[in-house]
């Protein structure tokens, strides 16, 4: 999926111009020669900023599922879970009638 956490909000013609949450925080965390960054020298803040942003990427996936159930076609993996639950272990023996 090109948008798989759901973050990018923008057309697909722009997708250079779109940043997903992951990507963005990727950008602030790293380190470059010659540029301060406050981000990397908050020592406990800096951890405290980064499980932050962990929640916010999860809950934007969890967000993006739940809004996207048509476009990953969850109907279609009821099958797989009913099999399993019945206690099918043989792969070949799902999906096959028996009459």
């Amino acid at each position: 999926y090109p948008h798989f956490d759901g973050t990018q909000s923008c057309a697909e013609g722009n997708s250079r111009l779109c940043v997903s949450v992951r990507d963005y925080y990727c950008y602030m965390l790293q380190t470059r020669p010659a540029i301060f960054n406050p981000i990397l020298c908050g020592a406990r803040l800096l951890q405290q900023w980064a499980v932050d942003m962990y929640v916010k990427i999860g809950s934007c996936r969890l967000r993006w599922y739940r809004k996207n159930q048509t476009q990953i076609r969850a109907d279609l993996y009821k099958g797989v879970v009913d099999a399993i639950t019945s206690g099918e272990t043989r792969a070949s023996a799902v999906g096959v009638r028996i009459v």
